[in-house]
């Protein structure tokens, strides 16, 4: 068995010429009758989304440029040295992972 053997309007005929004109008036009438839903809402997404944009970049360009950009820094706590003032800077990663590093002021590379 094809398709063809199955199919139940295989033996039907074409349509007749007033019956197809029937039919193409009712889909012309009928996009037609259809009018835009909502003419300013795409404007509208469009424009909130240029503005999160915007506000994401602006938000994003001041936190780079703050001195103190890391949240998770924690402040140092080593005792400075007896006769040097040493600096250190401590990460404190959420899986408990620490990165410190200690600047040397007599450092020659």
């Amino acid at each position: 068995m094809n398709l063809k053997d199955a199919d139940p309007i295989v033996e039907e005929g074409p349509l007749s010429e007033i019956d197809a004109q029937r039919m193409r008036r009712a889909i012309v009438n009928a996009a037609g009758d259809r009018s835009i839903a909502h003419p300013i809402g795409w404007k509208a997404s469009w424009v909130a989304v240029t503005l999160a944009v915007a506000a994401t970049a602006v938000f994003g360009v001041h936190r780079w440029r703050e001195p103190n950009v890391n949240p998770i820094a924690a402040p140092s706590t080593a005792a400075p040295a007896t006769t040097e003032s040493r600096r250190q800077l401590q990460f404190v990663a959420p899986g408990g992972t620490r990165v410190i590093w200690i600047f040397n002021a007599d450092f020659k590379p």
